[in-house]
Parts: structure tokens; C-alpha cells; sequence
């Protein structure tokens, strides 16, 4: 085995990572991390991509990717310039030299275009003057003269306390109907099993039936993180330091699980509950959900 592929191989390990983990992050294929790790460059697509797969390996492992290329320069293969042939140089050439359209040619061209939209402008013009003149030609109606009706004092009075004793027991109604329904609102909780070896067990009571949604963050370094519902991957992405990821809850779930390559430095919320994923040793870890919705 190379020894730029043993020192990659260790850092991987270290960090828990399998080769299949590696391969979700990275979108390198499994064969080529296993050629780098025994340091089979020649089967590898070509120089360049020695490098650049180095380079991307040992960033995701916690490796300076400059720094390790740097240290093993005679080991890994110099990506070698290619050269342009004639013909493709002189194929460029001849297009660069293609003459662009004349101004004259291109207003010929969009000549219909002009036309069409002047004569539409016209029409709605010759619409708006008919329409205003007709308007100014029509005889305006008599407004009548408001008829003064008079009440009496007592009557007048009557019907305002009828109307604030509406409005009161409205209101009171309105109160009363807002206050039955804070009370019948349960809180959502969240009760956090400790973790059992690399899995995680989460229950979550009076999950809300609509509109609900679990986000995944790193405080700290970097994780690749995996959001699965129902048993169907939804999300996947390598989160770095204070990023978030929020995911939409399709109505109606009860179990969906988070797997993390590196759980310590990993939050959790579902809706606005956070949840303490404790201080276990693993470091790849899958956390799964159940979920009981409110009554």
C-alpha cells in the first residue's frame, strides 16, 4: 500500500467513516478511493484526477489536501498541459472571422414585430377616446335631497344599548371559544433514548397532523448528514459550521430517522423543539424518530 493512501486510509478511520460513507460525501466512485488508498494511480480516468480525488479525499477526512499532494509530489502523477491541434485552432479561428449581423439586418428583421405592436397600441388608443367621450356625453342623474327623519332621543338610546350588549356577549364568546382551544392544544415533546452503540432512538409526542419539519445543523467542523422519511432518503449533503438544513414533513408521518458522520457536532429540531443527542462515544450515528400526532 502507498504511503499517501495508508496516511489517508488512517485519517478515514479515525474519523468513522466507511468507504460507502465516503463515497455518499465525496460522489467519488468506491473503486477509485479503494486505487488511491493502495496507490493504483494508473487506475484511475487520468493524471488530473489523481490530483483532484487526493485533494477531495483528504479534505473530507480532516486533511490539509494541498499540504499532503505537497509532501508526496513524487509520488503523484503531474497532470501533463494538453496541446490544441491546428485544426481546431484554425476552426476558431475561421469563426471568430464570421461577420456579425448588420444593425440593418437585424431591424428587418424584428420589422414585423414593430408593426404589429404600433398598430395595437393605435387600437387601444382609438378605444380610449370613444370610451371617455361617451362617458362625458352621458347626462349625470339628479342626486336626490337627503329627507331628514327624526328620532327620539329615547329610541336612539335603546338601540345603542342593544348594540354594545351585542357586541359584550360577543366578544365574551369569542374569548371563552379562544380559551377552550389553547386548552385543548398539547404541547409537542421530546423524549431522547441514550444512544445504543451507532443508533438512536427518539420519540416524539403530539406532533401537530400539518405543517411540521425536522432541521439538521452543524455547531461546529463538518458532517454529512442524511434525513430519511418513511424510509425513503430525502436529503443528503456535507453541512459545514453554523449551516442548516430544513426538511418539510409530509402530513401523516410517524417515523423518519438522521444519519450523521459525525453526531457530537450535530443538532437536531424538529418544529421548534430541539433535541439533546447527548454525549455518547459513537461518532457515526443513526437517530430514529416515531411520532404520535396531537388528538
Amino acid at each position: 500500500m502507498d504511503e499517501i493512501g495508508q496516511k489517508l486510509q488512517a485519517a478515514r478511520v479515525e474519523k468513522g467513516y466507511t468507504l460507502d460513507d465516503l463515497q455518499q460525501v465525496t460522489k467519488i466512485q468506491k473503486r477509485y478511493l479503494i486505487a488511491i488508498e493502495e496507490g493504483r494511480f494508473d487506475a484511475l480516468p487520468g493524471d488530473f484526477y489523481v490530483r483532484a480525488f487526493i485533494k477531495q479525499y483528504a479534505q473530507t477526512v480532516g486533511l490539509d489536501g494541498d499540504a499532503l499532494l505537497n509532501e508526496f509530489q513524487e509520488d503523484v502523477p503531474v497532470a501533463q498541459p494538453t496541446v490544441e491541434s491546428d485544426q481546431n485552432v484554425d476552426s476558431r479561428t475561421r469563426t471568430n472571422r464570421t461577420p456579425s449581423a448588420s444593425p440593418a439586418n437585424r431591424i428587418r428583421r424584428y420589422l414585423p414585430q414593430i408593426l404589429i405592436a404600433v398598430i395595437g397600441l393605435a387600437i387601444i388608443l382609438v378605444i380610449y377616446i370613444v370610451t371617455m367621450r361617451q362617458t362625458a356625453s352621458e347626462p349625470k342623474p339628479a342626486i336626490p335631497i337627503e329627507s331628514s327623519v327624526k328620532v327620539s332621543d329615547k329610541s336612539s338610546s335603546s338601540e345603542r344599548a342593544d348594540s354594545s350588549s351585542k357586541t359584550s356577549e360577543s366578544s365574551k364568546k369569542k374569548a371563552s371559544e379562544s380559551s377552550s382551544k389553547k386548552a385543548d392544544k398539547k404541547d409537542l415533546s421530546v423524549d431522547v433514548t441514550p444512544a445504543d452503540g451507532a443508533t438512536q432512538a427518539v420519540a416524539v409526542k403530539n406532533l401537530p397532523k400539518t405543517g411540521n419539519k425536522i432541521t439538521v445543523g452543524v455547531s461546529s467542523g463538518q458532517a454529512w448528514v442524511s434525513v430519511m422519511i418513511n424510509g425513503a432518503t430525502t436529503w443528503q449533503g456535507l453541512l459545514q459550521a453554523g449551516t442548516n438544513q430544513a426538511v418539510d414533513l409530509p402530513d401523516g408521518t410517524t417515523a423518519f430517522s438522521v444519519k450523521s458522520g459525525n453526531a457530537p457536532v450535530t443538532t437536531i429540531q424538529v418544529n421548534d423543539s430541539k433535541v439533546d443527542l447527548g454525549n455518547a462515544a459513537s461518532i457515526v450515528r443513526t437517530i430514529n424518530f416515531t411520532a404520535t400526532t396531537a388528538e
